[in-house]
């Protein structure tokens, strides 16, 4: 269980620090079957259930490895996870791993015999997360598709419960079965002592959507009223409430329990194998179809991958940003999902097994080409460059020979103006602007006598800098940073209201809408991120999906749509939005 008292380098961390340092730790999910005692009419990944167990020696290998790789916490799931006849084993085995938490997300049925749960806690079992979608047997037995199983699941928690060791909480997918229901069921468990629930939104992948597309989807607006109720129960002492895969927009008065962005490379990682025939072969995902892409939580991330290869494809676009170290800085793709895994296995050739359809050995690659050459032919001359010091400029644009204008995003610029030649040229490359993350390093850049325009961060460290100015710099402007989690959005970000409220001046401004910012803001440059290429210039999905996360991850409030500037305007991060609510976007009206 979460705990507000939970303290790191001595430090008290608020609930939400709390909830982004869970989501952040690297988890180890271990598919145990694919096979299950439930027929849950939302399951997601139906597909793959064919009563098959995995085998032992396939799980020992993965939770090794995973362990291996860092990870901290074990999950094993399924199918359900406890039918495995190596359930408990391997439970042993990942306390002897070393994992700080060994967890299972189950339906809870099997605990509802008191020597099973005895010897999977005497194992090592520390958490266990039981799916419950109901409050009363009607509900939940007619969406997991047997008679009497809510019995016996609410039998196991409540021995899980009485024994008092594992850490206990509850998943729900929502959906219209039980939304109606959705605070009854909180407070119906929280009587037994549950404080700690993950809300699933429905999403259309499986049997959910192939079979529960006529009675599973809701319109949210309709149930806003049982939502928030359900919401609501997350302001209370000592509870913690989880969403997965709400559409933002809906929880806005509850911003802070927006899904942590960094669980998208879960999301993602679910289906890597469909999104690699994507890229390589530009075979369309499955599940891109207009009326099942509305009720999806991916729908955005989707979209703005087409946007990335069909740039590609067009080559449109006016620079190419280039990060150096960027892939380090990354660390391996990690997390575990034998769902994928039983996918991509069930595509070789196998005797007595029923496979999914294997691309035909004449299905050509799509074609792609680096990045630098790809711009060379484009014509485009200009590279974004963002890089630690000055030292790191010029191995870098010798992979971007063609590249003969720079915008640069140097963490430190000791040596800058050394390193300028007479021109005011950096290796023989037009500057044309910098981007100053304190006020100390902006001052001293638009002290250089040169041309480039010099942009400030838009920091609260850099807010008195700014109000101090008795007059505009002509090279200043200001750009909105984005951050990859809600504690950095919080710390860093300024109040938009205040201060453009109260600043003076009316500098370029980028990253700000225009509802904040009080006029239109400066459209940044159309680049090509490199960040989310391989060497060849193909698109990664892992390498899309974190830069998505960084930089382009945004949202708009259900009111923006009146707005006059709404087609325009990108929206807001979502990690802002996390940290500070949606409560500035306010539509604006044509006189």
């Amino acid at each position: 269980m979460l705990t507000e008292e939970v303290r790191s380098e001595g430090v008290t961390l608020g609930r939400n620090a709390l909830h982004e340092a869970a989501a952040h730790q690297k988890r180890n999910w271990v598919r145990l079957t694919y096979a299950c005692n439930d027929r849950c009419i939302f399951c997601l990944d139906s597909d793959t259930h064919d009563g098959e167990m995995r085998d032992r020696n396939e799980v020992k290998e993965q939770i090794l490895e995973g362990r291996r790789k860092g990870a901290e916490r074990l999950i094993l799931s399924g199918g359900e996870p406890t039918i495995h006849p190596n359930f408990i084993d391997f439970v042993r085995l990942g306390r002897r791993a070393g994992y700080e938490r060994v967890q299972t997300v189950t339906n809870g049925r099997m605990f509802r015999y008191p020597d099973f749960l005895k010897r999977s806690l005497d194992a090592g079992l520390q958490e266990i997360t039981f799916s419950i979608h109901g409050h009363t047997a009607k509900v939940h037995d007619a969406l997991v598709g047997v008679k009497g199983a809510f019995e016996e699941e609410v039998q196991g928690l409540d021995n899980a419960l009485a024994d008092g060791r594992p850490i206990i909480n509850i998943d729900v997918v929502v959906n219209r079965g039980n939304v109606r229901h959705l605070p009854k069921i909180i407070e119906t468990f929280v009587e037994k002592g549950v404080r700690e629930y993950d809300l699933l939104h429905i999403i259309p992948f499986g049997r959910a959507f192939d079979e529960g597309k006529d009675t599973l989807f809701y319109d949210l607006e309709e149930a806003r009223e049982e939502l928030r109720a359900a919401f609501a129960w997350s302001r209370k002492p000592d509870m913690h409430i989880w969403l997965n895969r709400f559409p933002p927009p809906h929880c806005e008065g509850y911003e802070e329990l927006i899904q942590d962005p960094y669980k998208l490379n879960d999301e993602v990682r679910g289906r890597r194998e469909e999104f690699k025939k994507l890229m390589d072969y530009g075979e369309a995902l499955d599940c891109r179809q207009p009326e099942r892409c509305h009720y999806c939580y991916l729908e955005p991330l989707c979209d703005t991958l087409e946007e990335v290869r069909s740039t590609l494809s067009s080559a449109d676009f006016e620079a190419v940003r280039h990060e150096v170290g960027w892939e380090a800085k990354q660390g391996p793709v990690f997390g575990g999902d034998p769902a994928s895994t039983r996918r991509a296995r069930l595509e070789q050739p196998e005797a007595g097994r029923v496979r999914l359809p294997m691309l035909s050995a004449s299905r050509e690659r799509v074609a792609y080409m680096p990045v630098a050459e790809l711009a060379k032919q484009a014509g485009v001359s200009t590279l974004i460059l963002v890089a630690e010091r000055v030292a790191d400029v010029g191995p870098a644009l010798d992979g971007f020979p063609a590249m003969r204008s720079l915008h640069l995003e140097l963490g430190d610029y000791t040596g800058f103006a050394a390193a300028l030649d007479e021109d005011g040229r950096l290796h023989g490359r037009d500057v044309l602007s910098v981007r100053a993350g304190s006020a100390e390093e902006a001052e001293a850049l638009l002290g250089l006598a040169q041309s480039f325009e010099v942009r400030i961060e838009l920091r609260r460290r850099n807010e008195a800098w700014l109000f101090g100015l008795e007059e505009l710099p002509s090279r200043l402007a200001i750009v909105q940073p984005t951050y990859e989690r809600l504690t950095e959005s919080a710390h860093e970000d300024v109040d938009w209201e205040a201060f453009f409220r109260d600043f003076r001046f009316e500098p370029p401004v980028e990253g700000v809408p225009h509802c904040a910012l009080g006029r239109a803001p400066r459209a940044s440059v159309k680049a090509l991120d490199a960040a989310m290429l391989v060497d060849s210039g193909a698109p990664e999905i892992f390498r899309y999906t974190k830069r998505y996360i960084r930089d382009r991850f945004v949202t708009k409030s259900l009111r923006c749509g009146d707005c006059a500037y709404d087609l325009e305007c990108e929206g807001v991060h979502i990690n802002r939005v996390r940290a500070s609510g949606y409560r500035v976007m306010r539509p604006v009206q044509l006189s």
